[in-house]
């Protein structure tokens, strides 16, 4: 049997299991359960439960890690194997406020600030053979890389545009994307935050980022996680929409048996906040309908998350991951959700739009007017926008053949009465 502790700060909340058997489990501590300050460290796993099988176990700590491609290159580097192992080697630094230790004392946090400098050379020399990057900075400073997803990326804290990473367990506070090389995808830096930006002019709320240029572009992104107003960053907690709902990574997509649109709904519907529900449901519509234009066909519900405001109470995060897939030949042509049934945009017109209304009990034409104001404003500054980028970025090449295809997709829309 093998253990793990998960701490929120310096205050212990539970512990990790493995058995003989390879079955995981999580229990709550009792100090934690009983603790003013406490909360489920995911909704599928109330504080009044005290202990969790195999399947919610696995469903938020799995979802911790990274996947695909970049998980196998670090279990083979690293000669690890399984969920406990990766939380072992790289749990200090997870998404949201709960970190994981061998050790069952309270994790003490450093006062000050004490910040080690990343090689950039050794970054950009693995971008240069096709390598990974998460594996360089997890030599660097092991510990700091538990981020999930399947791109390749690190955590580090930027100052003056150069990339450190902390020491004594102190948070990162920003997350650096590589561009990425394989499956045909090209110039993903420049996809990336061209789509972010062009969420942003929309009206929809995405964290700050930018592109640092050197050999290589970088695409950089405040965490949001991370509260960074005060002397020392602190961690604030999240919970993606598969944490949120006992479903692990494997199954992150409708399809796979995955959130729906309409359980994601639901889930917002039940639990963000009085004061932010309404908005937060339209935000979340205005989401679906934004990644539907642009051709994100990788908007599952890993890319949704919320936020705790109190132990009871939760926002929607801002989002993140924004980039036109549709694009690239190679990748899958299918969304991430059923849109009234259809998963294909091609197929998507007036009558599906309808049933999704329908299945998320909402006035008749809500969906089908957020659709339409969504397009309007996305066609109103998508080209003024490649025009921004390119100005600033001169070797984005890509944002005029993403207004090119958000062009074509919109016709198709109203061609089919969607819009």
């Amino acid at each position: 049997m093998k253990q793990l502790y998960a701490f929120y700060e310096s205050k212990r909340v539970g512990t990790l299991t493995k058995d003989d058997e390879d079955v995981y489990s999580f229990e709550y501590e009792k100090s934690w359960r009983e603790d003013a300050e406490a909360f489920p460290i995911s909704l599928s796993m109330p504080l009044d439960q005290e202990k969790f099988g195999n399947k919610i176990t696995l469903s938020f700590f799995e979802n911790l890690l990274p996947e695909g491609d970049v998980r196998r290159e670090l279990q083979e580097s690293h000669k690890i194997e399984g969920v406990f192992d990766f939380l072992a080697e790289f749990g200090k630094d997870c998404a949201g406020a709960i970190t994981l230790s061998e050790k069952p004392g309270a994790i003490a946090l450093a006062n000050q600030e004490e910040l080690i400098p990343i090689e950039m050379g050794k970054v950009y020399e693995a971008i240069d053979q096709n390598l990974s990057v998460a594996e360089v900075i997890s030599e660097t400073s092991p510990g700091y890389l538990s981020l999930a997803g399947a791109q390749d990326k690190f955590p580090a804290v930027i100052r003056d545009r150069k990339f450190f990473l902390p020491k004594n367990g102190q948070p990162t506070t920003h997350i650096v994307k590589v561009p990425i090389w394989r499956h045909g995808v090209k110039e993903s830096v420049y996809n990336e935050y061209f789509c972010m930006q062009l969420a942003k002019v929309v009206g929809l709320e995405v964290p700050d980022c930018q592109v640092i240029d050197g050999k290589h572009p970088l695409f950089v992104i405040d965490r949001y996680d991370r509260n960074t107003s005060k002397e020392r960053a602190r961690r604030i907690h999240q919970q993606d929409l598969c944490q949120a709902q006992g479903v692990t990574s494997s199954s992150k997509y409708e399809e796979k048996g995955g959130p729906s649109i309409k359980q994601n709904y639901d889930l917002l519907t039940q639990h963000l906040s009085s004061e932010h529900r309404i908005k937060g449901l339209d935000r979340f519509l205005s989401w679906l309908c934004f990644n539907l234009i642009i051709g994100n066909n990788d908007s599952h519900s890993k890319n949704l998350s919320l936020l705790l405001q109190t132990k009871t109470k939760y926002t929607l995060a801002p989002f993140y991951d924004l980039m036109c897939t549709a694009i690239y030949p190679k990748l899958d042509k299918r969304f991430s959700f059923l849109v009234g049934g259809r998963g294909d945009f091609s197929t998507v017109g007036k009558k599906e739009i309808e049933v999704q209304e329908a299945q998320l009990d909402v006035k008749p034409g809500k969906l089908h007017r957020q659709f339409q104001s969504t397009a309007a404003l996305i066609q109103e500054h998508h080209r003024d926008l490649a025009k921004k980028v390119a100005t600033g970025l001169p070797n984005a090449a890509f944002p005029n053949r993403i207004c090119d295809l958000i062009d074509d997709r919109i016709k198709s829309f109203k061609a089919r009465g969607a819009l």
